[in-house]
């Protein structure tokens, strides 16, 4: 019995073992896994010593921007601040009638408000078209004669359109004639009465005086240099003529907007006339760096410096503007009193003349020379 006993024993120690229940084989790795995180915790991290970030990757001229836009507009904050709403049933607009909104009421001054707004429509089309050439490189093979076409393409429909289709704002309907079958009589305002035209005659002095003369004072001050192949006059690109209307229909509108709102929302006091002019000086150099900034991918405006064509620069051009925004607005800003057109044009000269004038009082503040040079 007990050799019987041995042997069973001896036997089950050689049988092969049989594999443990999934159960049982899962804790025990669950075991062994919990021990190890253990120990990995307890194991210390290496220690990665701080380095700070190099600063000098960063251009200098960005961080200058920097400053000077947080600059600007911290205080056109704090200008902003202490301003006083308008109560909500004198809302309305410092002159002539218009709502409490960005674009004129069209009701009480239609034609302006028809104009900005066909205005905006023209711009977003030719824009886009900038933003295209530029990518795709196309003004590599135009020549003289295709820079011409392109910029006389985007400024024309400003002056075309309405001059041959008139926008619904200067198109007026008789309230008692009838015409023929019964139909209202439509007439349309003469030309000089638009303000359409208005508009694209100031711009077009405006811009014609800021090519022909204030050009060179970039040629001298930031020695910048137009090198495509161009028409000329006064040595200045025949082309850009057109172009600088095309982009100062623009600005302009977009400043009538923002100013308007402004006289919109706001009491008319002190605080709000010293709040415009921060705004009209933000306007004025926010838009000179951005053209400055995006005419960059153009490589045929060169300047010698660009980092100073991006603080000084934009400061010079945006001269222009401190006295170009103020007075395009008040072009037919108060529906009851409107413009002649000659009154616009002498208008638009005299705005010229100013700018001429603040110009140069900064060429003698830097002890430049002034000369307009001989065209090529």
């Amino acid at each position: 019995r007990c050799l019987r006993a041995h042997r069973s024993r001896d036997d089950r120690r050689s049988r092969p073992r049989r594999p443990k229940p999934l159960a049982t084989a899962g804790r025990a790795l669950k075991h062994r896994s919990s021990v190890l995180v253990s120990l990995v915790r307890h194991v210390p991290a290496p220690v990665v010593p701080y380095e700070p970030r190099d600063m000098s990757a960063i251009p200098e001229v960005w961080v200058t921007m920097a400053k000077i836009f947080a600059t600007m507009f911290a205080t056109l904050g704090a200008l902003g601040a202490t301003l006083t709403p308008a109560r909500a049933g004198t809302r309305v607009a410092a002159r002539g009638g218009a709502g409490a909104g960005w674009l004129c009421d069209p009701s009480s001054n239609p034609s302006k408000y028809h104009a900005e707004v066909f205005i905006l429509k023209v711009s977003a089309c030719w824009i886009a078209s900038v933003g295209v050439v530029i990518a795709l490189g196309t003004y590599e093979w135009w020549g003289r004669w295709g820079y011409m076409a392109y910029c006389v393409t985007c400024a024309s429909p400003y002056v075309l359109v309405p001059l041959f289709a008139p926008l619904a704002g200067d198109v007026v309907r008789g309230k008692g004639a009838r015409g023929k079958g019964g139909v209202a009589a439509v007439s349309v305002k003469p030309l000089g009465e638009r303000y359409i035209f208005k508009a694209n005659l100031w711009i077009a002095v405006f811009s014609f005086i800021g090519n022909y003369w204030y050009t060179h004072y970039f040629y001298g001050v930031l020695n910048a240099e137009y090198t495509f192949d161009a028409h000329r006059l006064n040595d200045v690109p025949i082309a850009l003529y057109f172009m600088t209307h095309a982009y100062f229909m623009f600005y302009h509108v977009l400043s009538n907007c923002a100013l308007r709102k402004t006289r919109a929302t706001f009491k008319k006091n002190q605080r709000r006339f010293f709040f415009e002019c921060a705004l009209i000086a933000v306007m004025a150099y926010s838009t000179a760096f951005m053209e400055s900034l995006t005419i960059c991918g153009f490589p045929y405006y060169s300047f010698k410096d660009r980092d100073m064509a991006y603080t000084l620069g934009s400061a010079f051009y945006g001269i222009y503007f401190l006295v170009s925004f103020p007075m395009f607005l008040a072009i037919d800003e108060n529906a009851k009193r409107k413009k002649t057109y000659a009154a616009t044009f002498w208008e638009a000269m005299g705005s010229g003349m100013a700018v001429l004038c603040l110009l140069d009082f900064v060429r003698l503040r830097l002890g430049l020379d002034f000369v307009m040079r001989a065209a090529k």
